[in-house]
């Protein structure tokens, strides 16, 4: 991701209908977990550090993890202490080690998508979990992808099919943020027909695809907050979410 993103999606994270919605979509599918208590949470690919912040305080240990510097920095302005610079691939933890791995819009970015994910499933301890959260459908390829350096978009048979063949079982795979696909599919297929070239000014986009009007934001933010509740059957979405378990060694 471009640096300069950082410090652009730290200012509107907090309030941003996707990020609002889909945090707490998150939450909802980790509630039974949490609820318990979880000794140690990793964030792979924290970034600025939004949902860590804002997780369930019932954790003894929340570490973060980026190889970004810069991300770094941000996660610790919002006051989180136990960070690491690292990549995906090797991350600086040992084998069985981490209760919870959240993978929330990661692997897509990376081009060993399935060594991002075993990596993960290494520092994982056995009956933990990982949750992993993607961008879904290649035929809604948008600025959006192109802006943050997305190498794919995933197809819910090809996640199914990453996430078992790096030994997790499945317990929740669906889609999320169904109401705004037609629009979205729409816009994918006039960018297809148009042919036009992804934006060359990162910050002039974010500014363009990113900040919403207010009134906008909150009804979006609302119609998220309603969706969530039938995410199990929703046919479609913008976007894909896993909750995996590992198995007893």
């Amino acid at each position: 991701m471009d640096q300069d993103l950082y410090r652009q999606f730290y200012d509107i994270e907090e309030h941003y209908w996707w990020s609002v919605g889909t945090r707490r979509l998150f939450f909802d599918l980790l509630a039974p977990l949490t609820t318990a208590g979880l000794d140690r949470v990793l964030d792979v690919g924290c970034g600025t550090g939004i949902t860590l912040h804002e997780f369930p305080r019932r954790s003894r240990l929340l570490c973060g993890a980026d190889r970004s510097e810069l991300a770094l920095a941000f996660s610790r302005r919002r006051g989180l202490e136990c960070l690491v610079r690292s990549d995906v691939t090797a991350l600086p933890f040992a084998s069985e080690s981490v209760d919870l791995v959240l993978a929330l819009d990661v692997i897509e970015h990376v081009d060993a998508d399935e060594a991002a994910l075993r990596e993960m499933v290494r520092v994982c301890r056995p009956r933990g979990h990982v949750l992993v959260h993607v961008p879904a459908f290649p035929l809604l390829w948008s600025d959006k992808d192109d802006l943050n350096h997305h190498r794919r978009r995933y197809r819910r048979a090809d996640l199914r099919a990453l996430v078992e063949r790096c030994g997790l079982r499945i317990g929740a795979l669906a889609y999320f943020n169904c109401a705004v696909f037609p629009a979205a599919l729409a816009v994918a297929l006039v960018r297809r027909l148009w042919r036009r070239a992804p934006s060359a000014a990162p910050a002039a986009a974010v500014e363009r695809l990113y900040r919403l009007p207010p009134l906008l934001n909150r009804a979006l933010t609302a119609l998220l907050g309603a969706e969530r509740r039938a995410v199990p059957h929703l046919p479609v979405g913008m976007s894909l979410v896993c909750l995996a378990q590992k198995p007893p060694s």
